[in-house]
């Protein structure tokens, strides 16, 4: 069992006087799941299945970024596709899919992600 890693970064930009939540969203059949901080906390916000976290308001979230991991294992034997969503309500983009592949089943696929919200 390979582990590969893709670090990114986008930039989100809130829409004032409006909560922000995030659902992530692990696609192709394959099974994982997130550890969601700010940056400047080293106590985890959310881990596990991230639905409907509620991350705060343009005016809490400005200037700040959310760094998220997640981690998906290749247990669809009919693909090596990993494709994760990212939705973010209230933002600008609205949806941001990773796609990638893993060598072999059994694989996993790190994405390390930093959303700064400007």
């Amino acid at each position: 069992m390979a582990i590969r890693k893709r670090k990114e970064s986008a930039d989100l930009t809130v829409n004032p006087g409006s909560d922000v939540i995030l659902n992530i969203t692990i696609g192709n059949a394959q099974i994982g799941a997130s550890v969601v901080r700010f940056d400047k906390d080293t106590d985890a916000l959310a881990k596990g299945e991230i639905r409907n976290l509620r991350l705060g308001t343009a005016a809490d979230l400005k200037g700040k970024t959310l760094k998220v991991t997640t981690n998906v294992l290749d247990t669809n034997s009919l693909t090596n596709g990993i494709v994760v969503t990212y939705a973010f309500s209230t933002c600008t983009p609205s949806v941001i899919l990773y796609q990638d592949e893993v060598k072999t089943d059994g694989d996993i696929m790190s994405f390390l992600l930093d959303f700064n919200f400007k």
